[in-house]
């Protein structure tokens, strides 16, 4: 159930006043603290299962198959998804977000809130990261190993965490629009494409990428509470932001 922040979130508002921007005030729960607590320890349960159980050699053969199975075209494809989801290709796209919010928009505190939703829910990730260190499938056992050698922690898929981070972020930024449902639906059949390249290209196990929803999710209800309660008080503080919200 969404507290009273969800309702102010309707109407946004920066000191008083009527705001351009639309996520002064973020979507969030009641609980916006315990859910996402928990939610991480479910996440990070399956990790631990995941590399103290013999369940790795069943995820290593789906990865195999794939391998033995690849296309060009498609072998094309999930290598451009993995630099424009990337952490170059991310940062990025949240600059592009960031100046298309700000400065052609002109409403700032939207592009701070995208980029923030987007960026949390994309780094909150590395907790679980550095948590479970789960060592991605080894190259040597796949026919056509055809990624480049990255950070060895495999489990969440910063790509794919960073892909429903920002199918998320853009549905909070355009929820009052009839096709905002689309957008979501939309963002998270491209999320759900992306896991599957990551397998394909052999670099994550299928938990990995399932795990990878859960893990970002997480991180944005945390980021959502944390600011409702901090942000708007600190924004309406900044005389150049408050001045672009009320023309």
């Amino acid at each position: 159930m969404m507290t009273s922040d969800y309702a102010a979130a309707e109407h946004g508002s920066l000191a008083g006043r009527p705001a351009r921007s639309s996520l002064t005030r973020l979507p969030t729960l009641k609980h916006w603290v315990l859910v996402p607590v928990v939610m991480s320890v479910v996440v990070l349960a399956l990790g631990f299962g995941a590399t103290t159980t013999s369940y790795t050699r069943s995820e290593l053969a789906i990865d195999q198959w794939l391998s033995t199975n690849h296309v060009g075209w498609f072998n094309t494809v999930s290598l451009a998804i993995e630099q424009i989801l990337g952490p170059r290709g991310a940062i990025v796209i949240l600059v592009l977000l960031l100046v298309v919010l700000w400065a052609v928009r002109r409403t700032p505190v939207d592009a701070i809130a995208v980029v923030g939703i987007t960026g949390f829910g994309w780094v909150y990730s590395l907790l679980f990261k550095y948590a479970v260190h789960r060592h991605r499938p080894d190259a040597h056992l796949l026919a056509n190993p055809i990624s480049p050698d990255m950070d060895p922690n495999s489990f969440p898929s910063g790509h794919v965490c960073f892909a429903v981070s920002l199918t998320i972020a853009l549905y909070f930024l355009f929820r009052h629009r009839r096709w905002a449902l689309w957008v979501l639906v939309g963002g998270l059949a491209f999320s759900a494409f992306a896991a599957y390249t990551r397998i394909y290209v052999g670099v994550h196990y299928p938990m990995d990428v399932i795990a990878s929803f859960p893990a970002s999710i997480a991180g944005i209800l945390l980021f959502s509470g944390l600011w409702n309660r901090i942000a708007p008080p600190i924004l309406a503080k900044v005389p150049f932001i408050t001045r672009l919200e009320s023309r």
